[in-house]
């Protein structure tokens, strides 16, 4: 209920400051509605990988950091 909502929020953040210092908007308007689809399911599934690496190695915390940057690679 929070993790996803904030990262829409960051998501609608970041797009409102590339238009208040770009006043010529990069993508054409045919586009956007499967921008914000794409972007709301990106949203959803990257909250879900992070709780499910969250939970695999809830027990065994030796290799968190590797894990860590080997997640910040992929995404």
């Amino acid at each position: 209920l929070v993790d996803v909502p904030l990262f829409w929020t960051l998501i609608c953040l970041m797009f409102g400051v590339i238009l208040l210092f770009n006043p010529i908007f990069p993508v054409e308007s045919w586009t956007v509605p499967p921008l914000i689809i794409c972007i709301i399911g990106y949203g959803v599934s990257v909250v879900l990988l992070v709780y499910l690496i969250a939970f695999k190695f809830r027990m065994g915390r030796s290799n968190r950091y590797i894990w860590s940057f080997i997640f910040i690679l992929v995404s």
